[in-house]
């Protein structure tokens, strides 16, 4: 009487066994080495290997080894930067934080306040944009003192036509010797949430997320 075998475990066998004969693309050091042994001892004894490429053959083996430790240290280095994010992402639940923004939310007709900070006083230009990219509003403001500024979009186009509810992209730009220089609007609010996409840190503020790099500031 035959004893019943299970065909998935032939077929994981079998794929193991795939697995642990499959070449390896890369020479790694044991690799190296392995090669290095297994020429020396087959070597002519006629014509012994030169010291000259033996040594050029060490010299290689040590670099490639210098690689691989430097690469496992750059790694290491990374984890450990992203874990340190991590906790420091953790530890702004709750708090106030200001944050770069160039979107605003238009509902019944009226616009989130855009703020900017200047550097200096300076000749200020505010574009509105639709969620296609396409410029819908555009208000010269003049000059804006050095310091936080703000404006309140009336939600119409350059027509005077009101506009539908929905998220807008804007830009602020400073005006200087005829050319626009986009600066960063910010939006402040409370940490609501914190969130990890393919080890990437977002924040969860006012029911929008953030990029935990956009953060330029937070209260204590």
């Amino acid at each position: 009487m035959f004893n019943s075998v299970s065909m998935d475990n032939i077929y994981l066998s079998t794929l193991q066994a795939n697995r642990n004969r499959e070449i390896k693309k890369e020479l790694d050091k044991e690799a190296f080495l392995h090669l290095l042994v297994t020429q020396l001892k087959n070597q002519d004894p006629t014509e012994p290997l030169d010291n000259k490429d033996l040594l050029i053959q060490l010299s290689q083996l040590s670099s490639t080894e210098q690689i691989m430790n430097m690469s496992n240290a750059v790694q290491e280095m990374v984890n450990s930067q992203l874990s340190l994010n991590k906790l420091q992402a953790v530890s702004l639940l709750g708090k106030e934080v200001v944050v770069n923004s160039n979107v605003i939310q238009l509902e019944s007709g009226i616009a989130e306040t855009i703020n900017f900070g200047l550097d200096y006083d300076s000749e200020v230009l505010v574009e509105i944009y639709d969620a296609k990219g396409r410029l819908v509003h555009s208000q010269n403001l003049g000059v804006k003192k050095a310091g936080l500024n703000s404006f309140v979009w009336n939600g119409r186009d350059n027509n005077g036509t009101l506009l539908a509810d929905g998220d807008y992209m804007y830009g602020v730009y400073i005006i200087r010797n005829g050319e626009k220089i986009l600066t960063t609007g910010i939006k402040s609010g409370k940490v609501e949430a914190v969130k990890f996409f393919d080890n990437e840190l977002y924040l969860l503020i006012d029911g929008r997320i953030y990029p935990f790099s956009a953060i330029n500031e937070v209260s204590v």
